[in-house]
């Protein structure tokens, strides 16, 4: 008998009230919900979802682990709540996360989690998600689940606290020379890994920053790790690493010799790893890999 793999099912819904909710129209509005999905759609990207379906309003996505699709339920509703609101109306994200089944047959039969996690999704700027989903969370995110209070969702259900700072071990731990799938893109472009988290720069996504900032592209909590460390930008020609820190980012290429770069910038090509905030000192546990071409 073949053992069912798990998936973990997103929907994801802007929600709109106020004044002029009732004949409220996107494109009339400037498209601030267009806007949304679009960073939503990123978020999808950077932690290997797939999206299944989307909506004028909305998406439901699917992710491989339960610590993916609470990431990045968490970025999602961080990437949304910087954009301005707009007069008369407010725009929120409700998020709900369910546990599911990946289909082994095309005969097996397609289990209900896309329904749950829509019901589960009645919070304003809120992520809620099943016990299953917490159960099979890492340690750290784990810390972020709360009781519901009162709520229509199942008693059991928990609210991830998304506004609360995460240690680096959240995302998985690191991901060395992990290989690039597909083609190059034209010209010059840069692959972050980071654990469950993939960051590419390509002439669509040109820039990353680095820090402890919620809203970095990169977030990392460390002591040594200030709130804008870095900012990592394709040119026409390379990829340039500028650090802004107290501490200094350290470049170690593979086979080469490690550069702590402090309030200056240095120029990234082929593969390595990055700390931020200390010295590589010969080790690679804690590395940020990067692979720039």
């Amino acid at each position: 008998m073949n053992k069912k793999r798990s998936k973990y099912e997103v929907h994801a819904e802007i929600s709109i009230t106020g004044n002029a909710s009732g004949d409220f129209d996107d494109v009339t509005a400037g498209r601030p919900i267009e806007r949304r999905l679009n960073r939503m759609e990123r978020v999808v990207a950077a932690y290997s979802g797939e999206i299944d379906a989307r909506f004028s309003n909305g998406m439901q996505i699917a992710f491989e682990t339960a610590d993916a699709a609470i990431l990045g339920a968490r970025e999602m509703q961080q990437r949304c709540a910087v954009l301005p609101q707009l007069s008369g109306t407010r725009l929120a994200l409700r998020i709900g996360v369910h546990e599911g089944i990946v289909q082994q047959r095309s005969e097996d039969n397609v289990d209900s989690a896309r329904a749950e996690a829509a019901e589960l999704a009645v919070m304003d700027d809120s992520i809620i998600v099943s016990p299953a989903v917490i159960a099979a969370l890492n340690t750290e995110l784990r810390k972020l689940a709360q009781s519901v209070g009162d709520l229509a969702a199942p008693a059991a259900a928990k609210k991830i606290d998304w506004r609360r700072e995460i240690s680096s071990a959240a995302y998985g731990g690191e991901v060395l020379g992990k290989a690039r799938g597909g083609a190059s893109p034209s010209g010059c472009y840069l692959v972050l890994h980071l654990g469950l988290k993939t960051l590419e720069l390509t002439q669509d996504n040109p820039e990353a920053t680095v820090g402890r900032d919620p809203l970095s592209d990169l977030v990392l909590v460390d002591d040594y790790v200030s709130r804008n460390h870095c900012r990592i930008e394709r040119r026409f020609d390379c990829i340039v690493l500028t650090d802004s820190s107290t501490n200094g980012t350290c470049v170690a290429p593979d086979g080469g010799v490690e550069l702590l770069v402090k309030n200056d910038s240095v120029v990234l090509r082929g593969r390595g790893l990055l700390f931020f905030g200390r010295l590589c000192n010969g080790e690679r546990r804690g590395g940020v890999s990067y692979e720039a071409y």
